[in-house]
């Protein structure tokens, strides 16, 4: 299918779309609506149709972005009853993908992209009212970042894309270039105008709120705040310098929606944790309610029946259900289960009086018969899994599945794009590429609150200053993360529980917790008090002591790519973050990629070990790797690798 029958068809599609059920969610009854290329859009009440028919388009992609996000990386696996769709991404065998494959309809993504390309172009943003500010400006500038946003994640699914900023109609042809993600994230920077966040900052559009609708069958669907639809500037901006490799304006856009205008978006203290010191006994465990409606930034709005709309399959796929008769199709794979394995989780604990060794920290020895409770415990905290006994007299027990799986990360009527914790690994990826890789760190490790800061090099906050022209100093400001200290856990009642001390004879016994702080390290919401673990650091250099600022580097994205993969496992990030950081890699001297597009190695071996990966100490990590899968996802070791993305119709 040639580019401009495929914009034809998303053409065709809008049209449809402003047919829609009185019921539905985003239901539009406007006469004059987006899709009539002859319309200027100059009537606010247009305005407000159109970009909810934008949002409606959404709901089209929500899910398959989650699903190629994850099925090409290393962190899921498919189950016996995974759909043949989902086994034909899998094999990454891209060019023989059925045309009716579900997740692979690029249609989709330029139906956004046509949309937004209309609006764009035919809003009259210089309409006032009683000579105040721009009516329809907000509108502008929030369909910018849909259309941004479009972009990023259709690049990241075909690889090399056919941009164009007009709408195309039934009646004219498109005409446009074709660019990877890192031209087309600084083409997509020239739209945005410095003035824009101001005004967005001071006029976001906020359309109210759509109730709780009665689904028919004693449930109600979800309340809807139409101001959390809407992407934020920052954020989008942010991902857009960060795939352009402009690393600094991709910090300085994360810190500013994380800390401007005296906003203090902080970690929060939420994780799971062990109780005593021989890791037997669970304490609290409140890390899966960062999931809930508190816990995101922006999201797709899902509908919560089919009948009014566009519903999310997304829980169906992870969970084991009455709907698909608990026999679920995506779990996680053997490389995430050895990514939280491997972790150490680090307990602290003060002792009474006054004793020299008055802190002790006790480092789990990964002895725990259950894998999921060795190391990390954010995957125990949202996957869980138990068996049924089957009823043998029952003759339709053997529909079921008798092994039932539950994840408890998403909510399928708000499929989220952002969420705070992404935002603070983006900020610590953008830093350390900056040459800020202690700072970086700090936001795994303890959190960026003043105590941290304070006891970062004087050599690396000089560095900050001026990182390509841009001044990223202000980030060590006193409390510019809200939090004058990092969050431990300090007991100070001496009952309940019995705690040998180094397994020496030496006893004592803790009960309550002062927790201090509301920031922490992302790494100690399932790996204890991360801040006390010698074992959790840069390494160095083990002959000089001394590595390089490249080697420090290097060493931080490890480990970043590693919390990437406990922290947002599964929310459809992966595959864009492996990308990403192996673009970022091949910039530097030593490495085997120098000068070309990534460095294919850092991807290639991940995915090709996601179903042998070791979580052992003693072994190699990556021995078993399906060496056909990464010989096919190397390729050349540094190109653009066609073999990583599926397939525009024109090009099969």
């Amino acid at each position: 299918m040639k580019l401009k029958t495929i914009l034809t068809v998303s053409f065709a599609i809008s049209l449809a779309a402003g047919m829609t059920s009185c019921e539905d969610m985003l239901s539009v009854d406007s006469k004059t609506v987006m899709y009539d290329y002859q319309n200027t859009l100059d009537s606010p009440v247009d305005t407000v149709y159109s970009v909810l028919g934008i949002v409606k388009k959404l709901q089209a992609v929500a899910d398959r972005t989650l699903v190629l996000g994850e099925i090409r990386g290393d962190l899921i696996d498919l189950s016996d009853h995974a759909s043949q769709d989902l086994r034909d991404l899998y094999t990454y065998d891209f060019k023989s993908l059925s045309p009716d494959n579900k997740y692979d309809q690029a249609v989709d993504y330029y139906s956004i992209i046509n949309n937004c390309n209309f609006f764009l172009n035919n809003v009259d943003t210089a309409f006032t009212r009683n000579q105040q500010h721009s009516v329809m400006k907000g509108e502008y500038i929030v369909v910018l970042c849909y259309r941004a946003w479009a972009y990023l994640q259709l690049a990241q699914v075909y690889g090399e894309v056919p941009y164009f900023d007009k709408p195309v109609t039934s009646d004219n042809a498109a005409s446009g270039i074709t660019l990877n993600i890192k031209q087309l994230a600084q083409t997509l920077l020239l739209d945005f105008k410095d003035e824009y966040i101001s005004y967005i900052d001071k006029y976001s559009p906020n359309y109210g709120e759509f109730a709780e609708l009665d689904l028919g069958d004693g449930s109600k669907s979800s309340k809807h705040k139409t101001k959390e639809f809407f992407i934020p500037i920052r954020l989008i901006l942010g991902d857009l310098y960060l795939w352009s490799e402009d690393y600094a304006h991709a910090a300085q856009y994360y810190a500013d929606f994380l800390t401007g205008d005296n906003r203090a978006v902080t970690t929060g203290t939420n994780g799971a944790y062990w109780r005593t010191n021989d890791f037997t006994v669970m304490g609290s465990d409140n890390y899966y309610s960062l999931f809930n409606d508190n816990g995101y930034i922006c999201y797709i709005p899902m509908e919560g029946d089919k009948y009014n709309g566009t519903i999310s399959e997304i829980e169906d796929l992870y969970n084991s259900t009455a709907e698909n008769y608990y026999w679920y199709e995506l779990t996680a794979s053997q490389a995430l289960r050895s990514t939280s394995a491997r972790q150490d989780y680090c307990y602290h604990a003060k002792r009474p009086g006054d004793n020299p060794y008055e802190w002790a920290a006790f480092i789990s020895d990964k002895s725990n018969e259950e894998e999921r409770y060795r190391g990390d415990l954010r995957l125990q905290s949202i996957l869980e899994t138990e068996f049924l006994e089957m009823d043998e007299e029952d003759p339709e027990a053997y529909k079921y599945s008798t092994e039932v799986q539950t994840l408890n990360k998403f909510n399928s009527e708000k499929i989220w794009l952002y969420r705070k914790d992404v935002v603070y690994l983006r900020l610590a990826e953008a830093l350390n590429r900056c040459g800020l890789p202690q700072t970086a760190f700090a936001i795994l490790k303890d959190g960026l609150c003043k105590t941290t800061i304070d006891s970062l090099s004087q050599g690396e906050k000089d560095r900050a200053a001026n990182i390509n022209g841009v001044d990223l100093s202000n980030i060590y400001g006193a409390n510019m993360f809200g939090s004058t200290t990092k969050y431990t856990k300090v007991r100070t009642t001496w009952s309940d529980v019995t705690i040998r001390v180094n397994n020496s004879d030496q006893e004592y016994t803790v009960a309550s917790w002062d927790n201090r702080g509301n920031t922490m390290g992302i790494h100690s919401r399932g790996c204890g008090d991360a801040s006390y673990n010698d074992n959790y650091r840069i390494p160095v250099d083990t002959l000089s002591g001394t590595p390089s600022l490249e080697d420090s580097i290097r060493a931080v994205e490890v480990a970043l790519i590693d919390e990437m993969a406990l922290e947002t496992c599964f929310e459809g990030y992966r595959f864009g973050d492996l990308m990403r950081i192996s673009m970022h890699r091949a910039a530097d001297a030593t490495s085997p990629a120098y000068g070309g597009f990534a460095e294919n190695d850092f991807l290639a071996k991940r995915v090709a070990a996601r179903r042998s990966a070791k979580w052992q100490a003693t072994e190699d990590y990556y021995a078993g790797k399906d060496e056909a899968l990464y010989t096919t996802l190397l390729g050349d070791g540094k190109s653009l690798n066609p073999s990583w993305f599926l397939v525009l119709p024109d090009k099969k």
